[in-house]
């Protein structure tokens, strides 16, 4: 995939100077700036746009122009261009039909909405343009608001409405006419509106609305990197080539892997790069990655491991899926759309397929609005490809994980390692795409506002991403904690951005830190509280919900208490460590040396039941 270009064309007027156009191109390119730095896309200004300047560069673009910007003076026939007045946009239209990637033109001039039209008639498929004269500050705010959406992994629409919304929020007077139309208004006059801007999609190229800016390159590693991470490692060297596909979605890993030195950029020790992997999974996958990394003998540990980080990181793809269904389902109140979570045992919850379900749930996702997280569109694209590597992986690894239910086999463990930690491989690679993510805790958020300043919001937050679950720790910088948009509290969050918190995903009830919900004072706050202890959704049974920790595999978890919680537990459970309820009333008697405190009896707040209603709310909208 060759590299998409947005070019940036701006005109201004000596006579009918427009002060904030260099504001808007500056702008532009500052959102933008990321993208481009990581080569996933290639910005092009051209400040003082003539029409040579624009057909020279366009012809040179090659076939690559995705967006086509300009800023300006306008009508509906013509665009003000340097040195030569005005340019008719019939020539424009037909040059810009000829661009076969082209996605978007976006005219932000006065009165624009009669080139659609023509714009249309000659091949382009979408527009934006305005109805009537518009105001130089609202067209630069609304314009940088809508790529700065685009350069957050919105789509063209999603991207429109922040835009709208911006100007509903925080320019709701009404717009001063002509102030960037010098040029006569294409028919008759309008009166101002107040959001004059409009999405225009060709009838039959409805695709477009959902169309996004790149968020992978090609190419991951240069070939040395892989030759010498190959060279450097028997155990796990298939798990740690994962970091080539990281490198795709992040390309900044390439700089952990990396140093400067004698002016040459050559690979750090190799010994570091499972850390680089850990650190860039969300702390669930990593958890079991790390793992993998400490338990490198082939042996029916390792067989564990391996099965178990398929497990999680299949459990965690779906959970992410069915958080985004469920805030489809309750914003846009429609009945049909319904999804049947599976309500597992303890008995048969380890057997459950989570990859499985991942294919229909995003198809019925997508009827309704493009996913949060983008990328999957890769792994669904993998899904459907019956001979794709995935697929085969993924009938290997349930085809193994019955075979260990029933029991472990005696011989060819070395073996049986090598290929379970191939077709581990081919999971994680294609669910790489969640090192462009962050995993944060949320527990509180307060509001901060100084006298004469405006309103910020501190949040006791902390990042679910490192190489030891030591280091999952809350921030304790104040200046990290402040931002300037907020979440929902008590949760875990996906997001692409940690400045950008309005726009993150809940993962609550699926995935927990339990020591959110332990509501100390903050007299009595120590150092361990300020640690996050991660849980997965398990499995329900008797009305309670049970999660298991992420410290061990699955397997462990799944028989060892103190690596379970569940959501009938009391504060006085959790505070004497008594994580599962006792079964038996023999169990209830075994009291030798009097620690059960009676006044524990009358404490039954539940210190989980957050989470339960919740999960009853979800099965509920889901399942009306």
């Amino acid at each position: 995939m060759s590299t998409p270009i947005i070019y940036l064309a701006f005109a201004n007027d000596r006579d009918d100077y427009l002060v904030n156009l260099k504001n808007e191109s500056r702008g532009i390119r500052d959102k933008l700036s990321e993208l481009d730095r990581k080569e996933y896309i290639r910005v092009n200004r051209e400040e003082s746009a003539s029409s040579s300047d624009i057909f020279t560069d366009v012809a040179e673009s090659e076939g690559r122009l995705a967006i086509f910007h300009y800023g300006g003076h306008a009508n509906g026939t013509r665009l003000h261009l340097e040195g030569e007045g005005e340019g008719a946009a019939e020539g424009l239209a037909q040059l810009l039909g000829d661009q076969e990637n082209l996605l978007l033109v976006f005219i932000n001039g006065c009165s624009s909405k009669g080139q659609v039209q023509t714009l249309f008639d000659h091949g382009v498929k979408a527009v934006i343009a305005t109805s009537v004269a518009i105001n130089d500050d609202k067209a630069t705010a609304f314009a940088i608001r809508f790529y700065e959406s685009l350069a957050h992994r919105r789509t063209i629409e999603q991207a429109f409405n922040a835009a709208t919304g911006l100007l509903r929020t925080d320019h709701s007077d009404k717009l001063q006419p002509h102030q960037r139309g010098v040029l006569k208004v294409w028919g008759d006059q309008q009166e101002p509106e107040e959001l004059p801007w409009g999405l225009y999609i060709k009838e039959g190229h409805d695709e477009v609305r959902h169309a996004k800016l790149p968020y992978y390159r090609e190419i991951g590693l240069p070939k040395d990197l892989i030759q010498y991470m190959g060279s450097s490692f028997t155990a796990n060297r298939y798990i740690i080539s994962v970091l080539d596909e990281m490198c795709k979605f992040n390309p900044d890993i390439y700089d952990q892997m990396t140093e400067m030195r004698d002016g040459k950029r050559v690979p750090i020790d190799s010994s570091r790069y499972p850390g680089i992997i850990i650190e860039n999974f969300p702390w669930p996958i990593g958890s079991q990655i790390l793992e993998l990394i400490k338990n490198d003998a082939p042996d029916r540990t390792r067989v564990e491991h391996l099965l178990s980080t398929y497990i999680v990181t299949s459990m965690v793809l779906y959970y992410i899926l069915l958080s985004d269904f469920w805030e489809a389902r309750y914003k846009l109140k429609d009945a049909s759309i319904l999804w049947d979570h599976p309500h597992l045992a303890k008995t048969n919850w380890i057997d459950y397929d989570y990859l499985a379900q991942v294919k229909p749930l995003y198809d019925s996702l997508v009827k309704v609005k493009s996913p949060f997280v983008t990328e999957f569109e890769m792994l669904i694209n993998a899904a459907n490809d019956a001979d794709s590597h995935f697929n085969k992986a993924h009938a290997y690894l349930e085809q193994q994980r019955a075979l260990v239910s029933e029991g472990f086999p005696e011989e060819g463990l070395d073996k049986l390692c090598l290929k379970l930690e191939q077709a581990v491989r081919v999971i994680l690679a294609q669910a790489s795409f969640l090192a462009n993510y962050r995993m944060l805790t949320v527990r509180n958020v307060s509001i901060d506002k100084p006298r004469f300043e405006p309103a910020r919001y501190e949040l006791d937050m902390g990042r679910l991403n490192a190489q030891q679950n030591v280091m999952l720790k809350l921030y304790q910088d104040r200046l990290r904690r402040l931002k300037t948009s907020y979440c929902d509290s008590s949760s875990v969050i996906l997001t692409a951005n940690e400045d950008r918190l309005g726009e993150s995903l809940n993962l609550s009830p699926f995935i927990i830190d339990k020591n959110t919900f332990v509501r100390v004072k903050k007299s009595e706050t120590t150092d361990q509280d300020r640690i996050a202890h991660i849980f997965i959704l398990a499995w329900e049974e008797e009305g309670r919900l049970y999660y298991l920790s992420l410290n061990h595999s699955v397997y462990h978890a799944k028989e060892t208490r103190s690596d379970q919680v569940h959501t009938d537990q009391t504060r006085a459970d959790y505070l004497n460590g008594k994580n599962v309820k006792k079964e038996s009333a023999e169990d209830e008697e075994l009291d030798f040396f009097g620690e059960h405190d009676e006044s524990d009896v009358h404490d039954d707040t539940r210190v989980f039941e957050l989470l339960k209603q919740q999960f009853d709310m979800m099965n509920a909208d889901l399942n009306p």
